[in-house]
């Protein structure tokens, strides 16, 4: 494999600058987690002093009901960011590869955390149909992200704006559990849905892409022992089908 990529570097030299331009990108988001990881500790001690004073003047039995209804305010949005900050810290966190066993679920609640923004700011709608009775998957948690980040992502990036975002998860067999991610943008070409896995194939405008997104994406899944596949109606949407073998 390294050396069919070497190859089509030196075969096109035009497309080597935005590959190592993509590799100095990946250490940059690898460094801002680190500092993000680094910021979110030293938020978590006044965090902390908000909820036990909150915690201790709403135990006076005779507060004033509009300032009780203040301080509940700020207790729940003190708890609300606490939560967060757990999130960016489990985002952030990077957990050797020993541990083979994720939760589908939990994976995509932690992405989800940081990508709902970035789908409320397109004013597109999620939609989860989550199986909370799935067994654990066999594979690394961050490398389960890195994967559903990129198809969340490209899901938002070919709808623009407006549309809804589909994430599902379902047990299908006793050895197999799938994970979907569909979104009703404009679909991809028959012609192209072939292509898309393959190195710097990609639909997007000049710019905008490296083409690459994918390609890694299948070559994380195959590393994990799973599956990928796409489905798509031009005009209708696109549907990414992730199966990940059943943990132990």
């Amino acid at each position: 494999m390294a050396d069919a990529l070497a190859k089509y570097l030196s075969d096109n030299g035009n497309v080597e600058g935005e590959f190592l331009e993509l590799l100095a990108f990946n250490e940059k988001m690898a460094e801002l987690g680190r500092m993000a990881a680094g910021v979110v500790h030293e938020l978590n001690t006044p965090l902390s002093v908000i909820v036990s004073a909150t915690q201790m003047i709403l135990r006076e039995e005779e507060l004033p009901e509009f300032v009780r209804e203040m301080v509940e305010r700020v207790n729940e949005e003190a708890h609300r960011l606490a939560e967060l900050t757990k999130g960016v810290l489990s985002f952030a966190r990077r957990e050797g590869t020993e541990r083979a066993e994720a939760d589908a679920n939990q994976v995509i609640g932690e992405v989800m955390t940081f990508l709902r923004f970035e789908a409320r700011k397109r004013a597109v709608g999620v939609v989860e149909d989550l199986d909370f009775r799935l067994p654990f998957i066999a594979a690394d948690a961050n490398r389960v992200k890195q994967v559903i980040i990129n198809l969340v992502m490209n899901a938002l990036q070919a709808m623009g704006e407006g549309g809804t975002l589909f994430l599902r998860t379902v047990q299908e067999s006793e050895t197999a559990v799938t994970v979907q991610v569909a979104d009703t943008g404009p679909g991809i070409p028959s012609a192209a849905l072939d292509r898309i896995f393959t190195p710097f194939f990609t639909t997007k405008e000049p710019g905008e892409g490296t083409g690459l997104g994918l390609f890694i994406t299948r070559k994380l899944m195959e590393g994990i022992g799973g599956t990928i596949a796409v489905a798509s109606v031009v005009g209708e949407g696109t549907t990414f089908t992730l199966t990940f073998p059943v943990a132990e």
